[in-house]
């Protein structure tokens, strides 16, 4: 799922929304209107961790560890932490800090806040990043002793996407509706909800008690915009001030907009094809290889990016492998445009001369036209895919309960440079559970070996590791790369603000320009 991020997030599926909008209050010079393609459905990332959820989220709620320019942990609510040992971890919580409604933080609270992703009766959609934690507790009044259950060098990035911290008292109340409406969250972030609504929107006011440098802004509301063009004319006329819901392969109708500015940076994203390995035709490895062969990925990711992004060769995103490989990228098995290698493959498998397949996709989105291309190029080897559009909510609903999967087109997007974030969603068996996000099915206790492996390495052996997963996932092909894209941001010249690939500060670094 994708999250993300960008202002970073966490994982989000990309989907796109249907959508709403309400009035809204005039703005000051302190004050901005963001708007955005989806409605945030929880202000609690273990029930909101997708994209439009946990933009709101990070400016309201604090973590213990934040990631810095370069994706490296650092501090935030914890000002240190040690290693005791390889398996345990022990943070020291900043001193001073108070929830928004003046209430001190405590290391039970930030004890809690972690442990309750562990809980079943939350069904916490954050609980893959914490399977390795087996203990947390407070230790006196300002430090949280973590014990994992084994080594885990991902686990002070996923900390950082994912350990947001929220009163006990509140969270204790609430295991399955903390972050809805009725409920609403609380943090130590530099901002405050004061309002939320699934139908007209997020209000967020400074949090005047905030530990850290307080935002130059006084108010920041949120409103859903769904139609594209609705939304750059929104922009366009001053009606909003600000969105993150424009479609890159659009960059061309915002880039000359007057009086906007349109900030892009690299995503740490991917775009791919699922194909669900245990049902139908796709069982057939010598099928999903003529698939892979048989989709121009260069002609998609043209299509899709508009020259801000590029072709995805492997499944994970470009900022990851980057931060693990340099510039020495393995070489890994690979699946040209070659239509005549894709018949040879169906040629085959039990399938030669072809078949048709039911594809459902979100009807609002990428997704529309992702399979429509993909549907043309694999006609061309006798495959048929029957496109079957729905409402974006039933669509993700349905997706996220493994219902009647084929091929997908997913778009995910991350918080951290490391792979261990990507991988489990991949081919983890636990993540082809529903609510997992492998939606192709593929995954074996040895995968699931290899991915505990990982966790414990670094260094070259690291990299080993990982090469190898890549390795197999592209001789299994449960999944397709297609591309990588840059994130967007569109802002009223009035503004600025700094948007990185790393950062979760999107929101509260927005001041007027000038200042």
């Amino acid at each position: 799922m994708a999250y993300a991020k960008t202002a970073t997030v966490a994982v989000v599926l990309a989907l796109t929304t249907a959508c709403s909008s309400g009035g809204t209050t005039p703005q000051t010079d302190d004050s901005l209107l963001w708007a955005v393609n989806n409605p945030p459905n929880s202000l609690d990332i273990a029930h909101g961790f997708n994209n439009a959820s946990t933009l709101i989220q990070t400016a309201v709620l604090d973590t213990m560890v934040t990631l810095d320019a370069r994706g490296v942990p650092a501090p935030r609510l914890a000002t240190q932490w040690t290693q005791p040992d390889p398996a345990t971890y022990l943070f020291t919580l900043r001193k001073g800090v108070r929830f928004a409604d003046g209430t001190p933080l405590t290391a039970d609270d930030a004890a809690f806040s972690l442990r309750r992703h562990l809980d079943p009766k939350v069904a916490s959609q954050a609980a893959s990043y914490f399977t390795t934690v087996k203990q947390v507790e407070a230790v006196g009044d300002d430090q949280v002793k973590v014990t994992l259950k084994r080594p885990n060098s991902a686990f002070l990035a996923m900390s950082a996407i994912a350990w947001q911290v929220t009163p006990r008292k509140l969270a204790e109340a609430h295991p399955q509706d903390l972050g809805s409406p009725e409920v609403g969250t609380m943090g130590t972030g530099p901002f405050k909800v004061t309002k939320f609504s699934l139908t007209s929107g997020v209000v967020l006011e400074r949090n005047e008690s905030y530990w850290g440098r307080k935002p130059a802004l006084r108010r920041v509301e949120f409103k859903t915009i769904t139609d594209p063009e609705t939304l750059r004319l929104a922009v366009r006329s001053g009606e909003v001030d600000a969105t993150d819901g424009l479609y890159v392969r659009d960059a061309r109708k915002w880039t000359g907009l007057p009086g906007v500015k349109t900030i892009f940076y690299p995503g740490n994203n991917i775009g791919y094809l699922s194909l669900a390995v245990k049902t139908g035709p796709l069982k057939d490895l010598h099928v999903r290889r003529a698939i892979a062969y048989a989709i121009n990925r260069k002609a998609v990711a043209d299509l899709m990016t508009a020259g801000h992004g590029t072709p995805a060769a492997t499944m994970l995103p470009s900022p990851q492998l980057a931060a693990l490989y340099g510039d020495g990228l393995p070489a890994l098995p690979a699946y040209p445009y070659d239509v005549q290698a894709a018949k040879a493959e169906l040629a085959k498998s039990a399938h030669p001369q072809g078949f048709e397949l039911e594809v459902p996709y979100a009807s609002t989105g990428d997704g529309g036209t992702v399979m429509q291309a993909v549907a043309s190029d694999l006609a061309k080897i006798g495959i048929k895919l029957i496109l079957q559009p729905s409402p974006v909510d039933q669509y993700r609903a349905r997706v996220m309960q493994h219902d009647r999967l084929s091929i997908q087109y997913v778009n995910l997007a991350y918080g951290t440079p490391d792979p261990l974030e990507v991988l489990p969603d991949m081919v983890s068996r636990a993540a082809a559970e529903p609510e997992g996000f492998n939606f192709s099915g593929y995954g074996t206790a040895a995968t699931d070996k290899q991915l505990d492996t990982l966790a414990s390495t670094t260094g070259q052996e690291r990299k080993e590791q990982v090469t190898a997963l890549l390795t197999e996932i592209a001789e299994q092909v449960p999944y397709i790369p297609l591309f990588y894209t840059d994130q967007a941001v569109a802002l009223n010249e009035k503004f600025t603000g700094t948007f990185t690939t790393w950062s979760t500060d999107g929101i509260a670094s927005l001041r007027p320009a000038g200042r």
